[in-house]
């Protein structure tokens, strides 16, 4: 009996030692699993760090190529400069004139103008010797050959420095007036700039005569004889406005009177043109916009609904001084290409007109005819009107001759645009 127990035991324990040589078996196993992913990490990791290698590589490679082209920028540039003498634009040249100039004249205060009516003059030449710019060539090449004065005036409490430089047929500073008013721009029929007078004038339904202010936009009526420039408002402004409702001896009620100059219309645009808030419903002209403006003389001159003669003598016989006005029925008849509109009562004055666009503003003549009337457009046909009624207004402007441009072609998308 012992002996078959010893031999059962011995046999479990021979069974066991299989088992034990086969657990470790797997254990041998596993330990070349754990070889085989360790060599796979390392490979993993290997292959890991040579992408960061390449992407590090690549990375200096692209930063290299940036750095070899802007070198390349910067020799370009340099050689362009080279070739031009570093050259400042005509435009750039003249801020410089404008700038050397104020600096003088704030050393100067005595030379400057007294009054709105005196224009002072300072050569370029004088701005170098008192040491406030370089000479023209040193801006714009040592080829150039130019000449520059900087003109100043008063226009209330500013004073508008405006420089003129000359280079020969290569540049000559732009002026509005100049840009506009050329025979190259006129035409012989149908829309666009004739020569009435002594005036450019634009005439038809659709002309380019567009400049955009700081305030408003505009449309040029003409350049005049001494190239000062008349705009008129592009739309009626504010609220409606009686020409004039004071008490009429003659008429025996408040009718108004048709003296423009003592009129109530002259005393509101007299308030548009002060006001300096642009919230405030006046508000119209900023001070930029001032500084480019003129005053000029007025036409308010009386005529009969029936006269024929529209080149402003009529109206131009008597004048005023003002810095806004209206314009003159003649005004409104010559933007008319219509040859029916002949008196101020034609009907036809309102064809082929840009100023007929189905408003009601009054003008700034008046019926002598009587003293209680005064004209008006209403849908594009002038009416004499009791002065009383009330009215939208467009007011006009004048532009100062020196007035600098900017860009723009004049066209309503594209307006002009001043410096």
């Amino acid at each position: 009996m012992d002996y078959d127990v010893t031999q059962k035991v011995n046999g479990i324990k021979t069974d066991i030692s299989k088992e034990d040589d086969e657990i470790g078996g797997i254990d041998e196993y596993e330990d070349e699993n754990l070889d085989f992913n360790s060599n796979n990490n390392e490979n993993e990791n290997s292959s890991n760090n040579k992408k960061d290698d390449d992407v590090k590589k690549k990375l200096i490679k692209l930063m290299i190529v940036i750095a070899v082209g802007m070198a390349l920028l910067l020799i370009v540039l340099f050689l362009v400069s080279k070739v031009n003498g570093g050259a400042k634009s005509y435009e750039q040249v003249e801020q410089i004139m404008s700038d050397a100039a104020k600096s003088y004249f704030q050393d100067n205060k005595s030379s400057l103008p007294i009054d709105e009516t005196q224009v002072v003059e300072i050569e370029v030449a004088n701005l170098i010797a008192a040491e406030k710019m370089k000479t023209l060539p040193e801006y714009l090449g040592e080829n150039t050959s130019c000449t520059g004065k900087v003109q100043v005036k008063k226009v209330g409490n500013e004073y508008i420095y405006t420089p003129f430089l000359s280079c020969g047929d290569k540049y000559s500073t732009k002026l509005l007036s100049s840009v506009i008013a050329s025979d190259e721009n006129l035409v012989g029929s149908g829309y666009g700039l004739y020569l009435l007078n002594d005036s450019y004038v634009f005439r038809g339904e659709n002309v380019n005569n567009y400049i955009k202010l700081d305030g408003e936009t505009w449309r040029i009526v003409k350049v005049n004889g001494d190239k000062t420039i008349t705009l008129i408002l592009n739309k009626t402004k504010g609220s409606n406005y009686p020409f004039d409702d004071r008490y009429n001896n003659t008429l025996g009620y408040t009718s108004g009177v048709n003296n423009y100059s003592s009129s109530r219309i002259k005393e509101q645009l007299d308030q548009i043109y002060k006001t300096t808030e642009k919230d405030d419903e006046y508000y119209m002209l900023s001070q930029k916009d001032k500084a480019h403006l003129t005053k000029f003389d007025m036409c308010v001159g009386k005529m009969k609904p029936n006269d024929t003669i529209h080149d402003n003598s009529i109206e131009c016989s008597e004048t005023i001084s003002s810095n806004i006005g209206l314009l003159t029925v003649s005004d409104y008849m010559n933007a008319s290409i219509d040859p029916s509109c002949n008196t101020p009562s034609s009907a036809a004055c309102q064809n082929y007109n840009y100023l007929a666009d189905g408003n009601s503003y009054w003008l700034g003549t008046s019926n002598s005819e009587n003293d209680s009337t005064a004209y008006r457009v209403v849908g594009g046909v002038v009416k004499a009107s009791i002065t009383s009624e009330y009215l939208r207004i467009r007011p006009v402007i004048t532009m100062d001759a020196n007035t600098l441009i900017s860009k723009g072609t004049g066209t309503e998308e594209d307006p002009y645009i001043i410096r």
